[in-house]
């Protein structure tokens, strides 16, 4: 039942974004998100933090692997303002092949985005989401 509510959450979150494009969702949290907090999306963050996100695909993933990617928009950085920070790459589950939690950590302040790519085609993201570690 619990996990009924949970799809039942994601379905509404993708029907809410508008679905003009064929884009997914990054939402954040200060706290693990559950199907309680799913939708409450937070955009701001303490350095230190730990930073849970919530990736919700557009619609099924085929790959096993998705990459998440973390950058800094700054004025100091070399290539046009964007300085990478962190990039992984993980497994998805059989069942869990409409999204993926995680969290990371930054210490640093500043401006940073997150895009998520499927591994059969890093030059267009899935869903891209932005946050502030003030």
């Amino acid at each position: 039942m619990k996990i009924l509510k949970f799809f039942l959450i994601i379905l509404i979150a993708v029907i809410m974004s508008g679905c003009a494009y064929d884009r997914g969702l990054i939402l954040f949290n200060s706290v693990p998100i559950t199907q309680n907090n799913a939708l409450h999306d937070q955009k701001v963050f303490k350095p230190g933090d730990k930073v849970y996100f919530l990736f919700i695909a557009p619609k099924k993933m085929y790959n096993d692997l998705i990459r998440v990617q973390v950058f800094t928009l700054t004025d100091k950085a070399d290539l046009g303002g964007e300085d990478m920070v962190r990039t992984k790459d993980f497994r998805l589950n059989r069942d869990e092949r409409y999204y993926y939690t995680d969290y990371f950590t930054l210490w640093e302040k500043g401006r940073y985005v997150m895009q998520i790519f499927s591994h059969d085609d890093f030059t267009n993201p899935v869903a891209v989401n932005y946050f502030y570690i003030q």
